[in-house]
């Protein structure tokens, strides 16, 4: 399925207003479990490829869910978050109970930054005044022209900033820039190197701007990335299509929490039928970023409600979450 932004949404790699999206769909004994796989290139996915792949998952027994996963893991990320989300909506829901209870957690009520691509400064400004009521705004950047407009919105906004490059800046000005926006009070700033360099070029960054937070996103794909980043980053970013789903995802902030790290939950522009499978763990984490379907024109499903950035779960079996 095709969902669209409100306005298009542009980050350093690229811009769009409309995004391909796959739904996984399980039935057993009279109910029905659902997924969502949000594929990018970035992560070698493309919806086409990941919907072939998930008409042909193995599903032996639908209880066993890391059974199940093993099975299947040389799925796309995204497809096999798509195939773990199903299989927990589908187990809670015949067991009678939410997700979050299937995995021994309280009920969470995450409070979501809300992400303001790039654009303009004059549209940038705009838009965080409207949005004045939210307590955090995550910024995207690309260039120093956009660090001036978050130092624009900075000198009004009452909310929380955090900065989200996107891997925009050379190792030899992010750590100028990362310093420049702790000036300006900025909370949290997010991969603002390439991946590709390793660790160290981030590190110099967090390095420079003690005890500013630094995360790690694209560096930190999985739980195996995790240890190479201790002492080097604040925190890692955890997000169910970037790492296979929810047990995966369990497995990164484990792993993070293990080396000291902070975590954040984040996504990429999905459904509520996605956001759901997300919210379920974010009792757990530090930062929250799951604002994909506050981001959307024309969501499919009905499930969580989206009160001042902060989402709120519905009480009813698995995800809690319908198709319109």
């Amino acid at each position: 399925m095709t969902v669209r932004t409100k306005r298009a949404f542009a980050i350093a790699r690229g811009s769009s207003d409309s995004f391909e999206r796959v739904v996984l769909t399980l039935e057993e004994g009279g109910h029905t479990g659902r997924g969502e796989a949000a594929p990018t290139g970035y992560y070698g996915g493309d919806a086409e490829t990941v919907a072939e792949a998930s008409s042909a998952v193995e599903i032996r027994d639908p209880w066993d869910i890391e059974g199940t996963l093993r099975a299947n893991e040389g799925l796309n990320p995204s497809a096999l978050a798509a195939l773990d989300a199903a299989l927990h909506d589908l187990a809670a829901k015949r067991l009678g109970v939410p997700v979050y209870r299937l995995l021994g957690l309280a009920r969470p009520e995450p409070q979501s930054a809300f992400t303001l691509g790039i654009a303009d400064p004059e549209t940038t400004v705009a838009e965080a005044r409207r949005l004045s009521a939210l307590p955090i705004l995550k910024m995207k950047v690309g260039g120093r022209g956009d660090v001036e407009t978050v130092r624009a919105v900075a000198g009004f906004s009452e909310a929380t900033l955090w900065v989200d490059a996107n891997e925009a800046f050379s190792p030899d000005e992010a750590p100028g820039v990362a310093l420049e926006l702790k000036e300006m009070g900025v909370a949290m700033v997010e991969q603002p190197v390439p991946a590709s360099l390793g660790p160290g070029a981030i590190g110099a960054v967090t390095e420079a701007v003690r005890p500013l937070p630094v995360i790690s996103d694209e560096g930190a794909v999985n739980a195996g990335d995790v240890p190479a980043l201790a002492g080097r980053v604040t925190g890692v970013n955890v997000k169910l299509a970037k790492c296979g789903g929810i047990r995966r995802a369990l497995e990164q902030i484990h792993a993070a929490r293990a080396c000291g790290m902070m975590v954040m939950l984040g996504c990429m522009v999905e459904t509520s039928l996605g956001i759901a499978a997300a919210a379920q763990i974010s009792g757990l984490v530090d930062f929250v970023d799951l604002d994909g379907a506050m981001l959307l024109a024309d969501d499919p499903f009905a499930g969580p409600s989206y009160e001042n950035g902060r989402i709120l779960l519905p009480d009813a079996p698995g995800l809690g979450v319908e198709p319109l």
